[in-house]
Order: C-alpha cells, then sequence, then structure tokens
C-alpha cells in the first residue's frame, strides 16, 4: 500500500486547488445564478466524459494486462491504439449530439432552470461539449499510465484544469459570465498536456489505423455498458439530486454542490488513490486466475480505506461547519449560505464509507469478467436514491437529499460484499474485522477528544484556529490509539518505515 499513500500525498495537493476552484466560484459567484448555471455547465460534460472514461478504463486494464500476458507489449499497445481511435470517432459524436440537443440536456440536469439563466447554461454547455473527444480519449492514456506504474502524473493533471478554470472565472467576473465557458472548455482539454512526455518515454506509439474486427476491442466492448451503467452511479445519483435541486430554491444546486465537493475531496484523496493504486494488480491476479491472491490485495485495500475513510467521515461531520465557514464564506457566499451548506455536508458525510467500499469491491468483479453484478447493484441504488430522495427531500427539504445518496451507497455496498462473498468467498477475514472494530473504537475517541479541544479554544482563538488545533490533536490521538490497540495495518507502516 506504500503507492496508495503517495498517491494520497498527490491527490491532497491536486485536491486543495479542487477546493480554491470552488471558493473562487464561492467568492466571485456565490449561490446566484451565475454559479448555478456554471455548476451545470461544467457537470454536464463532466458527466459524459466521467461515465464514458470509467467505464472504458475499467475494461481496458483487465484486457490489457490479460494481452500482455498472453501475447506482447507490441500487441497491447496495439489494442490501446485502436481503442483510443474508436472512443474518438464515438465521442465527436456525442459531442456533437450534445451541441445540437444542448437544451433538453440542461433542462433534464436542472429542470427549474428558465429565461436567461436557461441560455446562459444551454451556451456553456455547448462550449463545454467541445472537450469530450479529449477527455475521454485521454482518459485511455491515463490508465496506461497507471498500467506502466506512473501514477503521480495521472492524478496532476487536474492541477492544470483547476489553474486554468480558476483563471476564467477571474476574468468572467470582470468581463462577463460567458467567458466561463471558454475557460471550461481549456481546462479539460489542455489538462492533459503533461501526459504526453510519460507515454512516450512507455514506449508507446501511436498508429490511426482502426481494426474493427479486433477480437480483444469486441471482448472490451461486451462489458463496457455493464461497466459503464455500474461506474456512472455516484455520477447520476448527484445529478438526481441537483435535478430535484433546481426547484427547491434559488442557489440550491449551488449549495449542493458546495457539500457535495467537500465529501469528494474525502473520497478523492482517500478512495481513488487506493482504488487507482490496487487496481492493476487486481486486474494482473485476475489475468492470471489467482483467486487467493485477489482476496488478500481486495481485503488489505478495504482495511487501508477504512483506516483513514472511517476518521475523515467522522471529522466532516462533527466540524462540517468550521469547514465551510474556513473555506467557502466571505464575498457573495454569506454566513447564511454557509450554515446550510454545512447541514447539507454532515448528511453526506455518512455516506463516505459506503462509496469506499462498493468502489474497491465492484473492481473486483471487473477483473474475473463479471460486471452484471455491479449493474445490478447499481441499479437498486439508483431506484432507492431516487426514492428516498423524493421522499426526504419533502420531510428535509435540501438536506434530505444528502442524506438519501449517503443511505443509498452504505445500503449498496453492503449488498455488493455480500454478493462478492458467494462469488469469490470473503474478503472480510476475521483479521479484518477485528482491526475494523478497533478503527471505531479509535474514531470514536477520536472525535470526542477533538470536539471537547475545539470547543474549548474556540471561545479564545475563533473557529479557525481552534479547526487546526483540533485537527491536529485528532490525527495525534487516533495515531495513539491505533498504535494502543495494535492495529495491524499501522503496525505494516511502521515495520515498513523501521526496515528502510
Amino acid at each position: 500500500m506504500k503507492t496508495s499513500y503517495i498517491l494520497m500525498i498527490i491527490t491532497v495537493i491536486s485536491k486543495v486547488f479542487g477546493l480554491v476552484r470552488e471558493k473562487a466560484l464561492a467568492y466571485f459567484f456565490g449561490v446566484g445564478m451565475v454559479a448555478d448555471v456554471f455548476l451545470v455547465a461544467f457537470q454536464i460534460p463532466m458527466t459524459f466524459t466521467n461515465v464514458i472514461s470509467g467505464a472504458t478504463a475499467n475494461g481496458y486494464i483487465p484486457i490489457y494486462n490479460q494481452i500482455l500476458e498472453q501475447r506482447d507489449v507490441k500487441e497491447a499497445n496495439s489494442f490501446t491504439a485502436n481503442l483510443a481511435n474508436i472512443v474518438f470517432i464515438f465521442t465527436f459524436l456525442i459531442s456533437i449530439a450534445g451541441i445540437i440537443f444542448a437544451k433538453p440536456l440542461v433542462k433534464a440536469m436542472a429542470m427549474g432552470f428558465e429565461g436567461e439563466k436557461l441560455q446562459l447554461a444551454v451556451f456553456m454547455t455547448r462550449v463545454g461539449m467541445f472537450s469530450i473527444c479529449a477527455t475521454s480519449v485521454f482518459s485511455i492514456f491515463k490508465a496506461f499510465l497507471q498500467i506502466k506504474k506512473h501514477f503521480i502524473v495521472s492524478v496532476l493533471h487536474a492541477i492544470v484544469m483547476n489553474i486554468i478554470i480558476i483563471a476564467s472565472m477571474a476574468i468572467s467576473y470582470k468581463l462577463g459570465a460567458s467567458y466561463l465557458a471558454w475557460g471550461i472548455l481549456a481546462g479539460f482539454v489542455f489538462q492533459y498536456v503533461i501526459f504526453l512526455p510519460y507515454i512516450k518515454k512507455s514506449g508507446y506509439t501511436h498508429s490511426f489505423k482502426i481494426k474493427k474486427n479486433d477480437e480483444n476491442l469486441k471482448r472490451l466492448f461486451k462489458i463496457i455498458i455493464p461497466v459503464l451503467i455500474s461506474t456512472s452511479v455516484i455520477e447520476l445519483n448527484f445529478i438526481i439530486s441537483k435535478s430535484l435541486a433546481s426547484s427547491l430554491f434559488g442557489g440550491a444546486i449551488s449549495t449542493l454542490n458546495y457539500a457535495y465537493k467537500l465529501q469528494s475531496f474525502v473520497t478523492g484523496i482517500v478512495i481513488t488513490s487506493i482504488t487507482t493504486a490496487v487496481y492493476p494488480e487486481m486486474a494482473r491476479r485476475g489475468a492470471l486466475n489467482d483467486i487467493k491472491g485477489l482476496r488478500e490485495t481486495t481485503s488489505e485495500a478495504i482495511s487501508t480505506m477504512a483506516l483513514l475513510v472511517i476518521p475523515a467521515s467522522v471529522g466532516l461531520f462533527l466540524f462540517a461547519g468550521p469547514i465551510v465557514e474556513l473555506l467557502f464564506v466571505g464575498g457573495a457566499f454569506t454566513a447564511e449560505d454557509g450554515q446550510l451548506t454545512a447541514l447539507v455536508l454532515s448528511f453526506y458525510a455518512f455516506g463516505i464509507i459506503g462509496i469506499g467500499v462498493r468502489e474497491i469491491v465492484s473492481r473486483v468483479f471487473y477483473t474475473v469478467m463479471d460486471a452484471r453484478t455491479p449493474v445490478v447493484n447499481s441499479v437498486i441504488m439508483v431506484v432507492i436514491n431516487v426514492g428516498l430522495s423524493i421522499f426526504l427531500s419533502r420531510l428535509l427539504g435540501i438536506k434530505g437529499l444528502a442524506l438519501a445518496t449517503s443511505i443509498s451507497f452504505i445500503i449498496g455496498a453492503v449488498l455488493i460484499v455480500i454478493s462478492l462473498r458467494k462469488k469469490l468467498g470473503s474478503v472480510i477475514t476475521k483479521k479484518t474485522t477485528v482491526d475494523l472494530i478497533k478503527i471505531i473504537i479509535a474514531t470514536a475517541v477520536m472525535g470526542i477528544v477533538s470536539l471537547v479541544v475545539f470547543k474549548f479554544l474556540s471561545s479564545a482563538l475563533g473557529n479557525t484556529l481552534s479547526l487546526f488545533g483540533a485537527i491536529a490533536i485528532a490525527g495525534i490521538t487516533y495515531l495513539i490509539m491505533l498504535i494502543l490497540l495494535k492495529v495491524s495495518e499501522i503496525y505494516n507502516l511502521i515495520s515498513k518505515f523501521k526496515n528502510r
């Protein structure tokens, strides 16, 4: 898991730039019309990209590894080029369709948009749709770089994108909202420039020939649609929430987004880093039919994820208010906006552990070429989320949307673990279970101590300094508790550090 922890450090830096982008949006545009429009226009091409790239990459990695095991690098690289060419053509057609049907797309994403707000959203969406070809093709090369162990560069591209978009926000604040559209396009396209030297260093040479009868491509397409459905569930759940939020009150989409981005900060740092690091190894073991090794890799990934996600989600819940105040309150984003965003964030915090377990376990199914189980799981989750979102939004308003999403992810995680146990045997071993109990105890002590420290310091130092003090004490307390309780993962890390 050494690679996972290195990736987390790099991802923290990348995610900080993402938070700076959200802070810039909040500062310049608050929770008003422009912020709502930007978020929808940004989300539409991002959704297409995430769904297409997620499905393609998750199908591509295990098949690339199988070709590598059964044939050679030349054949594997030829498969990569062929896939990239076909994805380019496919996504070019999608982008044209998206430009033509931008208005119904926007209405589907934000059914409450009307008049000037709708027109601006349609314009921004049309400009942003031009980026889909680049983002989809380079998602394949992102997966390629991960196979070749170039993990760091495969994460850093988001920093480039966020710098470009932040600059466009400052420009549009002075010159007009339409400049945001060109910022979205430039950010999406030019972020991948840093990939090029590493792709070349990996020995890859692109061929523009298309092989329609490639058997490996046919195998990929057989699993890509189920994988597409499965990997898009997080995006789909958030789209549902945003669409329902658009009819609640002005700025509801922005409020939901700011809270969701803070939740994504945690999931991106921990969950994405772990899955990025372990998935190529899972795929390799799947290609070798090493079921025992696959179970061990999965169990280790779940333990590492729990070690970091459980305390992070509790911390996010306990300190939602001070965190939102620190990061977003200021400029057009008022203290009242911050209070509501913090409430929404506290409900989102519950679902992080569910997202983590599901993201890891679903990839085990992809490695053994079973995409059906994650699809069924995804459909169940979406149905639960839609039903609960409609019901809970009427009871709790915007907070109900966040709670519904969290509940659906927890149920989905439980169900997919049960499905995996039936197929491969249990990945939650006795050792893992004991560690999970110890982690929960350590987290409870950490939460109590940090909350007491925060309340003690806040009267003298204010919320910001008290928050940093509470986080520092929380980290120290949690580490001490892990050592006292002899959690195996932390002892493994200490052992590796001593050996070095």
